[in-house]
């Protein structure tokens, strides 16, 4: 597939695209997700220190972001979408409108940042990494999650793998990848490491089956979510005998 012109991204990501349109039940849905998420790795390395001030680098409509203004956290958000940046200041999220290379923030502003799923969507992973460097204090906190390319869903269901996501997924990356790509941009690595998620292999399944993603509305994600507790023991010990589950997660610092 040819890579699509910067230019012509902003027609792939329609207004479904990250629950802009989403309905009081997938609202709380994703508050219930995002407050769990801050207790999990990598994101709880940044949940546990000390609040102070944050950037989530492709905010969305700020569902994570306003997860850490609830725990004392004064959040900054860069978002291309105008739509979502509206509702994310709804959220206490100080968005801005554009992409990290365009937007405004004086080098050393920030104590945490978060990409959580927009590495993987720009042009230039290792320059990104590098304006991320500079935006941090010394000392500050880098946390970033991405699809897994060396997974074993994305192994065996090629093409079909949902996370593959052509042709917003510009890069994809290995656990070996990530590393070089984040000490390329001058960071001390400080962990990482893979999870699993049972909703990736049911919309894998369901883009193997059937070519396109059923479960859109609230009761067909909630019967996603109910099928996805009771055979996610399975899958995780499948995650652990055939290396890694489908999403990478790196914590990183900058050097003091």
């Amino acid at each position: 597939m040819p890579i699509v012109p910067a230019a012509e991204l902003g027609a792939y990501y329609p207004p479904s695209y990250g629950y802009l349109n989403a309905g009081a039940a997938q609202r709380r849905i994703q508050r219930t997700l995002m407050d769990r998420a801050l207790k999990r790795p990598p994101l709880d390395v940044v949940a546990d220190a000390r609040p102070g001030t944050l950037l989530d680098v492709g905010c969305g409509r700020g569902d994570l972001g306003a997860a850490f203004v609830r725990r004392g956290w004064r959040v900054s958000g860069v978002e291309p979408s105008p739509e979502a940046c509206a509702v994310a200041r709804v959220q206490g999220v100080e968005a801005r409108e554009g992409t990290l290379d365009s937007a405004d923030f004086a080098d050393g502003s920030f104590d945490a940042i978060v990409m959580r799923h927009s590495l993987e969507h720009v042009p230039d992973p290792v320059a990104d990494l590098g304006r991320v460097f500079r935006l941090l204090r010394r000392g500050g906190l880098l946390v970033t999650s991405v699809p897994n390319f060396d997974s074993w869903e994305r192994r065996r269901f090629g093409g079909a793998w949902f996370h593959l996501d052509l042709p917003r997924h510009r890069t994809h990356f290995t656990p070996q990848s990530l590393r070089l790509a984040l000490s390329k941009g001058g960071f001390d690595v400080l962990s990482m490491e893979t999870s699993g998620d049972a909703n990736s292999l049911l919309a894998t399944l369901q883009y193997r089956l059937a070519g396109r993603l059923f479960s859109r509305s609230v009761p067909a994600l909630s019967a996603q979510y109910g099928l996805g507790t009771v055979i996610s023991p399975l899958l995780a010990l499948l995650d652990r005998q055939r290396g890694g589950g489908p999403f990478l997660h790196a914590a990183a610092r900058r050097p003091a």
